[in-house]
């Protein structure tokens, strides 16, 4: 149980940028963390556009809603989502 707080101990240390191995996971840490963010992005806009049933779109999205669903997802006008 000491040799893991002692590894965490370390491990927080070298993360927090104070040596060069820390800057290093850091930037190995948000490097990843930009592609998860990216990859999430990307699946959400892709169920929102393609996947969600229309009627739930067409619930959800109304008035100044509908345009911007039609932006993100180059639908058309407001009008052609709440019909």
């Amino acid at each position: 149980m000491g040799k893991i707080i002692a590894l965490i101990l370390v491990l927080f240390v070298a993360g927090c940028g104070f040596t060069s191995q820390g800057t290093a996971i850091k930037e190995i840490i948000f490097k990843g963390a930009a592609k998860a963010g990216d990859a999430g992005l990307e699946n959400a806009e892709r169920f929102i556009c393609e996947i969600a049933p229309i009627g739930a779109v067409k619930k959800r999205y109304q008035g100044e809603r509908a345009v911007a669903y039609n932006t993100l997802c180059d639908a058309g006008t407001a009008e052609e989502v709440v019909k």
